[in-house]
């Protein structure tokens, strides 16, 4: 981690000081701290992979989970196929 990652880091964990967790979240979400986009990649990844591990189909579960979560199909495939550049979280 940079020292520019660890000042990052020191000023969210200051922010969100003596919060239980939801309410920590709930403040970085205010804050714009969180990149929703990428949360929401991340939603329609793990519903994607919940189903494949039950044992659907790679491209059954995208359909599935883009039909339940309202979106496209393109939209979910864009998420479980994304990769985060070096350096990325997850």
């Amino acid at each position: 981690m940079t020292r520019h990652e660890r000042r990052i880091v020191a000023q969210l964990l200051e922010a969100t000081a003596g919060l239980e967790a939801e309410e920590a979240l709930v403040r970085l979400l205010a804050m714009g701290a969180l990149d929703m986009r990428r949360c929401g990649q991340l939603v329609l990844r793990d519903e994607v992979e919940r189903l494949v591990r039950r044992g659907a189909g790679r491209c059954e579960a995208m359909e599935e989970v883009a039909a339940e979560c309202h979106c496209s199909y393109g939209k979910v495939r864009q998420a479980v196929y994304y990769k985060p550049k070096s350096g990325s979280v997850r």
